[in-house]
């Protein structure tokens, strides 16, 4: 067991199997400030009691809930750090004093050493897209100016709306209402997981990726585990086995098969 794992904890329940495993960092996503995630309220996160508490707010946020999250933080209690996707988040949180640490976690960019450095010159670390090939992500990482937070092991987000895609399709078309659901790809055959709550939609890979490959990199703060949408059994045996795959229900992305992130431009 490596000790530099941070796991999202999607039961409180489970925080007790993940100590014993060997994890040491946790993190909780603040309610009405996260979406795609099991959230709680600043209380209860404030009353878990294990050290490296990191609170993720993941939503596109307005003023008005930047005023909110203002009043929020001043209630945080023995929180390590605060893991962000809104860059308003931090344009906040710099003129503030208090010692959290900052991570940038912007699922789709952090494609490149010069972007990540540039977030590394004003935040903690930042996650790197693991929509990159291995030898892509190994440059950035030796590259980067401190030390960088990489996805492990959950399903990859695809994409988010803050429309609610799941109520519109069930109203539209008169079926029963579902938060959660998997869906495919007429073309492709393709299948996605969708998880929806009133902030919006997040839409998942069908496949859970598994990069146990990366723990071979250094300069790496965290390798992040995302439990969301995965038996609880299956996270605690690949605690207990890094190297363990399940071969039907999960692949490694874009580790070994390059992605294009921008068309190439047309000659006139």
């Amino acid at each position: 067991m490596i000790s530099n794992i941070l796991i999202f904890v999607d039961d409180l329940k489970y925080l007790s199997d993940y100590r014993k495993a060997g994890v040491s960092a946790f993190l909780f996503a603040l309610e009405d400030f996260s979406v795609g995630y099991k959230t709680y309220s600043i209380e209860e996160i404030n009353n878990v009691d294990v050290s490296n508490k990191y609170v993720i707010i993941n939503r596109i946020l307005t003023s008005d809930d930047i005023d909110k999250l203002k009043k929020i933080i001043k209630k945080f209690k023995n929180i390590k750090g605060l893991v962000f996707e809104d860059v308003g988040v931090y344009e906040f949180l710099r003129k503030l004093d208090t010692n959290l640490e900052l991570i940038l976690f912007q699922n789709h960019f952090c494609t490149n050493s010069n972007s990540v450095n540039f977030w590394l010159d004003k935040v903690d670390s930042v996650f790197i897209s693991n929509e990159l090939t291995y030898d892509e992500i190994s440059l950035i990482t030796k590259q980067a100016k401190k030390s960088v937070c990489l996805h492990l092991f959950g399903y990859n987000q695809v994409m988010y709306s803050r429309r609610l895609l799941l109520s519109n399709w069930s109203e539209y078309f008169a079926l029963p209402s579902k938060k959660q659901n998997t869906i495919t790809d007429q073309a492709t055959k393709v299948q996605f997981k969708v998880y929806e709550d009133k902030y919006g939609t997040i839409m998942y890979s069908g496949n859970i990726f598994n990069g146990h490959e990366l723990l071979n990199l250094k300069n790496v703060k965290y390798f992040y585990i995302n439990t969301m949408l995965i038996p609880h059994q299956r996270i605690l045996q690949f605690l207990k086995d890094l190297n363990s795959i399940d071969t039907q229900n999960e692949d490694d992305g874009f580790l070994h098969k390059s992605t294009i992130y921008k068309l190439k431009e047309r000659a006139k």
